[in-house]
Parts: structure tokens; sequence; C-alpha cells
């Protein structure tokens, strides 16, 4: 009995369902598909990511009519989608996939370049790490 007036609460109200949830560099993506549904008259809202990735950016579709279509341009989109960001990928950092030898070596030492600062910054968090497990160890065993 419960579950029956459950249902017939959720049909009342009508809930929108999640399309889709994105993580990392969702900004694009979301926007993508925004304006895909938009063109299709279909209702969307988006909801952000918290602060610490606990929950991640979500596309919900408000009407459960529009769902099913909704499911399909998303479906059908998606490798679109992935191609445009392949090339904008390429575009901007100069990576090759169809590189020789030489130029994919010239893009590692270019992205190795670019992240220059940030290498020495990893390296003496391992070897804090290393140094702090080190004496601890040697204080365990010395114990004994």
């Amino acid at each position: 009995m419960n579950a029956n007036l459950f249902i017939l609460l959720i049909k009342f109200l009508n809930m929108s369902k999640r399309l889709f949830s994105c993580s990392n560099s969702a900004t694009e993506e979301l926007d993508y598909y925004a304006d895909l549904m938009s063109d299709n008259n279909i209702q969307y809202y988006i909801t952000p990511g918290s602060a610490f990735g606990i929950s991640k950016p979500s596309f919900w579709i408000k009407e459960d009519e529009d769902f099913k279509k909704a499911k399909e341009l998303f479906v059908s989109h998606q490798e679109t989608y992935a191609q445009l960001a392949r090339e904008k990928y390429q575009q901007e950092s100069g990576y090759n996939p169809n590189a020789s030898g030489k130029e994919y070596y010239k893009f590692l030492l270019r992205h190795l370049y670019q992240r220059r600062f940030t290498l020495p910054w990893i390296f003496l968090g391992f070897l804090l790490v290393y140094l702090y497990f080190s004496s601890f160890f040697k204080s365990f065993f010395s114990l004994g």
C-alpha cells in the first residue's frame, strides 16, 4: 500500500531525472549539452559540483516525457563531443597523435618544461614522506 502511494506521489510531483554527471573538466561538456537540449526544446537544469569533489556536476532533465528524447540525443552526440574535445586539446597543446619519434619527444619535453615548477614540489613531497617514515621505522626497530 505504501509503495503505491509513493509511486503516485512521484508521478504527481513529476520529479526530474539525471541524464549524466561529469567529472573534472565538465563545464565545457555541460555547455555543449545545454546548447543541444535548448536547440531541441528540452527543459533541463544543471547542478554544480561541491567544492571538495564530494558531488559531481550533473545534468538533469525536468520533464519525464523529454527524458527518452534527451537520452537519445546524448548518446548520439557523445562521439561528436569527444571528437571536438580531442581536436581542441590537440590544437591547444600541440599534440599530434601521428607524430614521428622526434616530434613526439619534442612535445614531451615542451610538456615537462611547462610544468617545470610543479615537478620539484612533487619530488620534495615524496622526499619528506620518505624521511618521515624512515625515521619512524628506525625508532620503532631500535626499541627492541
